[in-house]
């Protein structure tokens, strides 16, 4: 019994070990603090970074997609309401792209293609669309509230490459209680 314990346990970590992941304080990455409440990024622009975040098949980059983590700590005493938080990406030249829904990563970069007129006899193989991975919806940031003394972190994409001097966004967190907008978080990427 011990040992098919055992055996389970390690074939588990065998095909899943590639695949945790867990994201550090929001002060470990490029930062700002207001009211008790830090706001970290990372851009994961290095193929590595990628593959450590999503998998040894992934590479968004090449398909114009760069996600980028966001932790927000919440040191302070009061619940904070994300629910319409809004996230972009501005450029040194003040371009700005704004935060792609993470259903809908896998249709950027693709071309239409037309549908093929001519019957094969044989089904020709479709290759499989690497930006489907399960992994960009489930490490997508999704928290909607945040209670005092908690933090939660995940990704944002955006159909961008990354550039040197990129600033991070993010404004809507609100109180919970009150419905009062707190101050707008605005710093680089670069730590």
């Amino acid at each position: 019994m011990i040992s098919s314990i055992a055996l389970v346990a390690s074939a588990a970590w065998a095909f899943g070990g590639d695949r945790a992941f867990r994201a550090g304080a929001a002060d470990q990455y490029a930062h700002q603090s207001a009211n008790q409440v830090t706001v970290g990024a990372k851009s994961y622009d290095t193929l590595d970074l990628i593959q450590e975040a999503f998998g040894k098949k992934s590479d968004m980059l090449q398909y114009g997609v760069l996600p980028v983590l966001v932790v927000v700590d919440n040191k302070s005493a009061k619940a904070l309401d994300l629910r319409d938080l809004e996230v972009s990406l501005v450029a040194a030249d003040g371009r700005h792209a704004t935060a792609v829904n993470p259903e809908d990563v896998m249709y950027v970069g693709s071309k239409a293609r037309r549908p093929n007129t001519i019957p094969t006899p044989v089904p020709l193989p479709k290759k499989k669309n690497p930006l489907s991975s399960p992994e960009i919806v489930t490490r997508a940031f999704a928290a909607k509230m945040l209670p005092p003394g908690d933090s939660a972190s995940g990704f944002f994409y955006f159909e961008a490459k990354p550039e040197k001097g990129d600033k991070l966004y993010l404004n809507g967190m609100r109180e919970a209680r009150t419905g009062q907008e707190m101050l707008y978080f605005e710093f680089p990427l670069q730590q």
